[in-house]
Parts: structure tokens; C-alpha cells; sequence
């Protein structure tokens, strides 16, 4: 019992950390006027506090995850809304597709190359193995 209470606040305490990243981001593009997304200044806040803290603490861990489990539901409204405006997308559907395909192969050449980058064994860590 007394583990499914722990738990269920540290869910609560990770959900609840989420959540003021998300809002203080809000905040802060409405009382600065940018011009980018509240949830994406607070995305990046907390970008920020996790690479301070060189590690991502044990609540923020178990309150993201019933989210990222379920995140496919978030695309739901927009399969609806596509759904709804085919008749005004439809003599678009080529460029759309081509804008899509493009885009998901840069972005995915972009990550490989930035990948092998970043993983690849430097000569001073291959030394220190020997």
C-alpha cells in the first residue's frame, strides 16, 4: 500500500512539474509578447533545468510517462480536422505529400549525421580503453 501511494505522488509531482514548465512558458511569451509558442519556451525551460541537473529526477520520469504512452491520442484531432477540410485539401494533396516526404528525409539525414557525430568513438576514449 504504501508503495502505490508513493507512487501516485511522484506521478503527481512529475505531472505537476510538467505542468508549471508548461505554464511558465505560457506566461512568460504573453507577458513578453514573443512570438513562439508558450509550450515550446516551456519545453525548452525544462530542457534547461534537465541538462543543469545532468540527469532526469525519478518523478519527472513516472509523470511523463502515462503521457508519452498515450500519445498518439494527441493526433487524433488533427486526423479529424483533416478529415472535415478534404474537399479544400484535396487539389493539394501532391505538394503536400512531396513537403512531407522532403522534410521527414532531411530531418531524418540531419539526426543520423548529428548522431554519428556525437556517438562516434573519439581517439582519446579508443586510448584510454587500451
Amino acid at each position: 500500500m504504501r508503495a502505490l501511494i508513493v507512487s501516485f505522488f511522484s506521478k503527481s509531482l512529475g505531472l505537476l512539474a510538467l505542468f508549471l514548465c508548461y505554464m511558465t512558458g505560457e506566461i512568460v511569451v504573453r507577458v513578453a509578447n514573443l512570438p513562439l509558442p508558450g509550450a515550446l519556451l516551456g519545453l525548452l525551460l525544462l530542457l534547461a533545468a534537465l541538462l543543469l541537473l545532468k540527469r532526469t529526477p525519478l518523478f519527472i520520469t513516472r509523470g511523463a510517462r502515462p503521457l508519452l504512452i498515450h500519445m498518439s491520442v494527441l493526433f487524433v484531432p488533427a486526423v479529424c480536422a483533416i478529415v472535415v477540410i478534404w474537399a479544400q485539401i484535396a487539389p493539394y494533396l501532391m505538394s503536400i505529400s512531396t513537403a512531407i516526404i522532403l522534410s521527414t528525409a532531411l530531418s531524418l539525414g540531419v539526426t543520423a549525421w548529428v548522431a554519428v557525430r556525437i556517438f562516434k568513438p573519439s581517439a582519446r576514449s579508443c586510448r584510454n580503453d587500451d
